[in-house]
């Protein structure tokens, strides 16, 4: 394995452990059902900044790139989505 086909496979672990880690903020959210403390705002600028750099690598076609951000963008949907569903009305 050459030193660049390592470091995309490190790339693409990352981003998936990275995409793993909006997890824990899903599951609480879930639990307590209330997403009061949590900023959505915060979520959505992370995503917006995902996407860019998920587009971006589409684009140079860096499939490490792609994993990782795609892992990203999901947990972090499932955040937005959590807090969504059980955001008080009040």
């Amino acid at each position: 394995m050459t030193f660049d086909q390592a470091l995309g496979l490190l790339v693409s672990v990352v981003g998936i452990a990275t995409g793993g880690a909006y997890v824990p903020q899903a599951v609480r959210i879930w639990k307590r059902q209330s997403s009061d403390d949590v900023s959505i705002v915060t979520y959505l600028l992370f995503l917006g900044g995902q996407a860019i750099y998920l587009v971006y690598g589409i684009q140079i076609s860096q499939w490490p790139l792609i994993v990782g951000m795609g892992a990203n963008i999901a947990g972090n949907l499932a955040v937005i989505l959590s807090a969504l569903r059980f955001r008080s009305k009040g």
